[in-house]
């Protein structure tokens, strides 16, 4: 169907055309690409690399195509593939190591992809790996969550990892708890899980009710849209009036 002259061509057109949500041209691309990856036994870093972001783009798609099997046996290539990346990296360009989609990330679209097959103690196995990968990781403690329903235990959790983000952010439109050194969410779903949770820890409720109080407040102009940016910039103001000593 395509060359393989350009695989870097191939993977910006599949992740296009995923961003386009053709999501059947890109299971066919990616089925292709990373099989034909996967036989070239003697990969090197790059072509390595190629492999793994095809591998994540092939089991994002076939879930979201609702091909659940395929998609969790594809999550254990990721996995694999990601494992042995790590490892030429190590040994060939360490410093590249860094720039690897960060492990809690992969963690999470793994869990996200069994919590979509309805494989609910597998999901909750990663989403938890995720958790502890960063502290306070709001996005992972989200989706633990949500994999319990109202019976989750980790609701506190949630709660000290939003109470740590610091302020709620208005952006296009939309309010979010965004920590400062990871992936924010929508404020909706974290206050379902934290105004229904069953085991109603009191840290849950003051979060859920500080949240509605900085969104009334930033509705009404009586809080910036983002308290951060804001502090940012009146840090760069002089702190005196230079009037006063002419």
């Amino acid at each position: 169907m395509f060359g393989m002259s350009d695989p870097n061509q191939t993977l910006s057109q599949m992740v296009r055309y995923f961003e386009e949500e053709r999501f059947e041209m890109v299971e066919v691309m990616a089925s292709e690409f990373t099989s034909m990856l996967l036989t070239n036994k003697q990969r090197d870093g790059a072509m390595q690399t190629l492999l793994v972001k095809g591998v994540r783009i092939l089991a994002e798609v076939l879930s979201i195509r609702g091909k659940h099997k395929l998609a969790t046996q594809a999550t254990s290539v990721l996995l694999r593939e990601r494992k042995k990346l790590e490892k030429i990296l190590t040994q060939t360009a360490p410093e590249l190591l860094s720039k690897l989609t960060p492990k809690e990330q992969d963690y999470r679209t793994v869990g996200h992809v069994y919590a979509k097959a309805g494989k609910k103690s597998k999901a909750r196995k990663f989403f938890q790996k995720a958790s502890k990968e960063i502290q306070y990781n709001l996005a992972a403690l989200l989706a633990l969550c949500q994999v319990d329903g109202t019976k989750t235990k980790h609701a506190h959790l949630l709660a000290s990892a939003v109470q740590a983000a610091g302020p709620v952010l208005l952006e296009n439109g939309a309010y979010y708890i965004r920590p400062e050194q990871s992936l924010g969410c929508q404020i909706d779903p974290i206050l379902v899980v934290l105004e229904t949770c069953e085991r109603q820890h009191p840290s849950c409720l003051e979060q859920a009710s500080r949240i509605r109080k900085e969104c009334e407040e930033i509705a009404s102009g009586v809080r910036a849209a983002n308290e951060r940016l804001q502090s940012a910039m009146d840090s760069l103001q002089p702190k005196h009036d230079y009037h006063e000593y002419s």
